[in-house]
């Protein structure tokens, strides 16, 4: 028979403690980086409210996320993420800053964007913060706007998931975060390119039939075995944290 263990309230630390374990550059494979993906979700599995994350985050939310961008070297963004929630400079916090430079990186990551035709929201704040460097991965030859934000274009072949990973690791990125969206996401999972996910339960129940969950986009080729690392609550949320595992059948 089972045994059933509740989750009791223990010590109290800050985030950046709890995430100092995650070590993701020193974990870094040879041909891509390390990969943490990081969503929030309803308690009904939905993973925006009126098209947009931001009606289920909290404060506690929020501080994690900082946290996790600051372990990172590149944080990868979706389209329609972008499109949604309009981003701008990634880690604006002096403190993470200062983490930052003391461990050898620039004070905020690189933001990377993948779109095929070439096909952004350039009007986003992303592209508004003269010190944000930004990537772009595409498979078209039409150049990018005047723009505040230095943007590279990186034009493959082919902008599979693959090979962005394999530009990115050797461009030295080892520690990349990826914020979905929920296609995205889908894509680093089929391709068996996610370590760990950071998941956020909010304490909400939406009903709405046709928001996204955090991974849309077809059926995976086979389920992703989760393993449990941590659980901790703070202001109502519940922050899971998962490290990936493969389990073989047959």
């Amino acid at each position: 028979m089972s045994a059933f263990t509740r989750l009791q309230d223990g010590e109290a630390r800050p985030p950046h403690a709890w995430l100092a374990e995650l070590r993701p550059a020193e974990r870094a494979p040879a041909d891509r980086p390390f990969v943490f993906l990081n969503m929030v979700a309803s308690v009904d599995g939905r993973a925006a409210v009126t098209s947009s994350a931001r009606g289920l985050g909290s404060p506690a939310d929020t501080l994690l996320l900082g946290e996790l961008r600051a372990l990172a070297d590149a944080v990868l963004i979706g389209t329609g993420t972008l499109r949604a929630e309009g981003y701008g400079v990634l880690v604006r916090d002096a403190g993470r800053r200062a983490r930052r430079r003391d461990a050898g990186l620039p004070d905020t990551p690189l933001a990377v964007l993948c779109s095929r035709a070439l096909d952004l929201p350039w009007d986003a704040g992303l592209f508004a913060a003269a010190d944000q460097p930004v990537l772009a991965y595409t498979e078209s030859a039409h150049a990018a706007p005047e723009l505040a934000a230095p943007v590279e274009l990186a034009r493959l072949a082919q902008a599979s998931v693959p090979a962005l990973l394999a530009d990115l690791r050797a461009r030295g990125v080892r520690a990349l975060l990826c914020e979905g969206g929920p296609t995205l996401n889908r894509s680093l999972l089929a391709a068996g390119a996610v370590d760990e996910l950071f998941l956020t339960l909010s304490p909400q129940l939406t009903g709405a039939p046709d928001a996204p969950r955090i991974v849309e986009g077809g059926a995976l080729p086979e389920a992703v075995g989760l393993e449990r690392v941590w659980a901790l609550a703070a202001e109502g949320d519940l922050f899971l944290r998962y490290r990936v595992v493969i389990r073989r059948t047959g």
